[in-house]
């Protein structure tokens, strides 16, 4: 069973050379591949200058956002042979041993998709350990300041560390490995999508195919939460309406959502995107925080 592991750069070389030269001394993984989508700062260059041995860098043909980057490299690694891929952001960080754990996990189950528990920089569990697929209703409340107090117990599982693997409707995608076959089966990542939600989607298609998605509890990973997003995103408006469109874009062509809801999720919307601009701006300002 051949391995490999995708970390998709964007303008964050030095993040990815840092993992990239890691996960290269990793005796469980047959080949490391950063795919550099289109940069702007000179990050493919810098790249090529250090690959060597496992570690291979190529440059996709556009910047085509998360889903296109990665089904471009998870096309590479196909060609490689590749069976199991890892797909990390650049801002993780991950132990052999716990790589190491998950395709054990593989080998022994007869899942699509796994990963370890997200740990953030803080060395705490991010919550919630398990993410639910959000319903339309949980999207609409989520525009709103009040809704989003109330749904946020809904939007995740606790863990239970008493099983080897425990079954989740989607895995986060910050860091998880794919059984390349499976992923590839259903299209990968929908390319629609240029960030966010790229995982629910992902999640939508697997499961339609009678695919399963899960958590080994014994493996961990940390994960320095948007640190490459908000790089390249500078206030939280920006970010909050690529969210928004791949939100609309979910709605629309996997939930079938009507006419009526569509337009009351695009009003929502709107209402909510200038909150987030009013706060970016006081921000700006050094009036909030």
């Amino acid at each position: 069973m051949k391995t490999g592991f995708l970390i998709l750069n964007y303008n964050s070389w030095e993040l990815t050379a840092k993992l990239a030269s890691k996960v290269s001394g990793f005796k469980n993984i047959d080949l490391v591949l950063a795919v550099d989508n289109c940069s702007s700062d000179g990050s493919y260059e810098k790249l090529i200058a250090l690959s060597r041995g496992r570690f291979t860098v190529i440059r996709s043909e556009r910047n085509g956002g998360y889903a296109y980057g990665n089904n471009f490299g998870a096309a590479f690694c196909r060609e490689q042979g590749v069976d199991i891929l890892f797909i990390s952001n650049p801002d993780v960080d991950v132990s052999e041993k716990d790589v190491g754990l998950i395709i054990d996990a593989f080998a022994g189950s007869d899942y699509a998709v796994l990963s370890g528990v997200e740990y953030n920089i803080r060395r705490k569990i991010e919550q919630p350990p398990l993410w639910k697929l959000m319903s339309y209703k949980d999207d609409l409340m989520d525009c709103f300041f009040i809704g989003r107090k109330l749904c946020k117990a809904k939007k995740g599982s606790p863990l239970d560390r008493s099983v080897k693997i425990q079954r989740a409707e989607l895995v986060k995608g910050s860091f998880l490995a794919v059984r390349l076959d499976s992923f590839l089966k259903v299209g990968g990542f929908d390319e629609n999508t240029f960030l966010f939600l790229e995982e629910t989607i992902l999640a939508r298609r697997l499961q339609k195919a009678g695919e399963k998605l899960g958590v080994v509890t014994g493996a961990r990973y940390y994960h320095n939460h948007s640190a490459t997003i908000n790089k390249a995103y500078k206030g939280v408006a920006k970010q909050i309406k690529l969210l928004y469109d791949s939100r609309l874009y979910y709605h629309q062509n996997y939930n079938r959502i009507n006419k009526a809801q569509l337009i009351l999720l695009k009003l929502s919307m709107r209402f909510s995107l200038l909150e987030y601009r009013l706060r970016d701006l006081l921000r700006s300002k050094g009036i909030m925080r």
